[in-house]
């Protein structure tokens, strides 16, 4: 215990005496009380507590009206989603704390805020107020969010909450949302990191929601997965225009394969098709380039990864992608070609680009050998549980076979098999995409690791230089409390000095009064002998 507590106490409580004795009001002893022994309600939680997800009420509120739709928004369905206008906002409440939302929309989203009041508060909060008012309250707080559109968007909430509002500026629909205590997360909320942009390893090209597992899924896998490498995957098709629901299963796919960073995909519809001169007459073909060459200078990989030029089993839109990404490789160092994203980010000459399936300078990827990242399992195994995730797929006999295939209708493919495309950093001799540009990586990570550090030592100045403010009002909050709370020794002189004037002033008008009686009786007696 802290001897300057209890010396601190002891003299309170004389303190609380005294002031009793002397008819003192109550209030100030009830007041340092009250300032020493503040504290919070909720303490942190230890960094080994594991997450788990809370019971929670959502509405949509529009004016004055009230809608409870919980039961649409925690059924674990992406085939249900509720619309939201611009005009409401969502309503999230718990009893118990909230550390993080995590919110499945069912479309496209934007720039939206999550405002919040930290658990001290949140009990007085009101839902329908405006969060314009919340800049003059220290226990409120906005958050901005929907930069980079997420479509699985966990938002954390450090200071902890019992009342979430959520509002966007457009129409939205939402498909799921759920609530977590603090710790540790469940490895199956996703927490995305921004895309890779000019940091990029492995530029991977897919064109479906599924064909990245499927043809694609050893080089996540391996090289994003087990290795850490930075991996981007850039789409062609948008499936928010066709079949939305295979947005979600996307994303939950790349995520099982251990990929962070958000994808990014063209603005192109689904049009089947099964040879290539029909999808040439479906698209515009340079739009598709356009796009290619544009990824490549803004994401600046070491190394580009796309389907078969045969389009696997003949696949019009495989054909046409591979063709474009070829095109894209061989022209993006130069800075006429598509020239608006050349001025934008610059021209990129791709070192290597492999193709699924190539024929020459071959390579085999390792598809049975334990990851460690993955808990022993195999590549295999990583990519048979990721393919799960594509539900809507599954029912065309699409699948991953155990021996590292791809299974689909019209035949299976070796998802093992690639062949080096183009190179400017010469041929490989071993097993291995990364290859010969290994000091290209190499030096990315130094700048990156010099970047962190960078970034490490602003934060121990800016939290330093916070520590110190918050040190000096310590400091003065300490003064101003001394000057408040009564020392012991001076109590102690107090007291004495307040006895010895009190006995002074008792043997004083002790002594008055004698005098008063003996010249009292003084009287009596003379005016008695006069009278007789």
């Amino acid at each position: 215990m802290n001897i300057h507590k209890v010396l601190q106490s002891s003299a309170i409580a004389l303190t609380a005496m005294t002031v009793s004795c002397f008819n003192m009001p109550a209030m100030t002893v009830t007041q340092i009380l009250a300032d020493e022994n503040t504290n919070t309600s909720y303490e942190t939680t230890s960094l080994d507590t594991h997450a788990t997800a809370i019971d929670i009420t959502v509405n949509s509120i529009s004016g004055s009206s009230t809608d409870d739709i919980t039961a649409a928004v925690t059924d674990g369905s992406y085939d249900t989603t509720t619309g939201i206008s611009k005009d409401d906002c969502i309503s999230i409440k718990s009893d118990e704390p909230m550390y993080g939302v995590y919110i499945l929309w069912g479309s496209e989203t934007g720039n939206y805020t999550l405002s919040y009041e930290s658990i001290q508060s949140s009990g007085n909060s009101d839902n329908n107020s405006s969060n314009n008012n919340n800049s003059n309250n220290n226990d409120s707080h906005i958050i901005q969010c929907g930069a980079y559109g997420y479509l699985h968007d966990y938002i954390p909430i450090d200071e902890g909450t019992t009342s979430v509002t959520i509002r966007t500026s457009y129409d939205c629909e939402v498909s799921d949302i759920y609530a977590y205590s603090a710790g540790t997360l469940p490895s199956s909320v996703q927490v995305w990191q921004p895309p890779c942009d000019d940091d990029t390893d492995i530029l991977v090209f897919s064109t479906h929601a599924d064909d990245e597992i499927l043809f694609l899924g050893g080089v996540l896998a391996n090289y994003g997965g087990e290795q850490g490498l930075n991996v981007q995957v850039a789409y062609m098709c948008n499936f928010f225009l066709t079949e939305p629901v295979r947005q979600h299963e996307e994303l939950d796919g790349l995520w099982e394969c251990g990929i962070t960073h958000y994808p990014v995909k063209g603005d192109f519809m689904d049009l089947y098709s099964l040879d290539l001169d029909t999808a040439l007459t479906q698209y515009d073909y340079d739009d598709i380039v356009s796009y290619a060459t544009s990824v490549i200078r803004r994401f600046r990989p070491l190394v580009c990864v796309s389907q078969d030029f045969n389009g696997e089993y003949g696949h019009g839109n495989h054909r046409i992608y591979a063709k474009a990404v070829s095109d894209a490789v061989n022209n993006s160092s130069d800075a006429s070609f598509n020239s608006d994203s050349a001025s934008t980010y610059g021209t990129w000459d791709v070192p290597k680009t492999y193709y699924h399936l190539y024929n020459e300078n071959t390579l085999t990827l390792d598809v049975d050998s334990p990851l460690e990242r993955f808990g022993g399992r195999t590549t295999v195994d990583v990519l048979k549980t990721a393919f799960q995730k594509h539900v809507s797929q599954i029912s065309y006999s699409f699948n991953v076979m155990d021996n590292g295939y791809a299974k689909t209708y019209w035949g299976n493919f070796d998802m093992r098999a690639f062949g080096l495309y183009r190179t400017t950093v010469g041929y490989d001799t071993s097993n291995d995409m990364m290859e010969n540009v290994t000091t290209l990586h190499s030096e990315r990570e130094a700048k990156r690791e010099e970047a962190r550090i960078q970034a490490e030592k602003e934060k121990e100045a800016q939290l330093a230089a916070t520590t110190s403010d918050n040190n000096d009002e310590d400091e003065e909050a300490s003064s101003d409390n001394t000057s408040q709370t009564p020392d012991i020794k001076q109590l102690a002189i107090t007291l004495a000095a307040i006895l010895i004037i009190g006995v002074v002033i008792g043997g004083q008008a002790y002594r008055t009064r004698n005098l008063y009686k003996k010249k009292y009786n003084e009287n009596k007696d003379e005016f008695n002998k006069d009278n007789n």
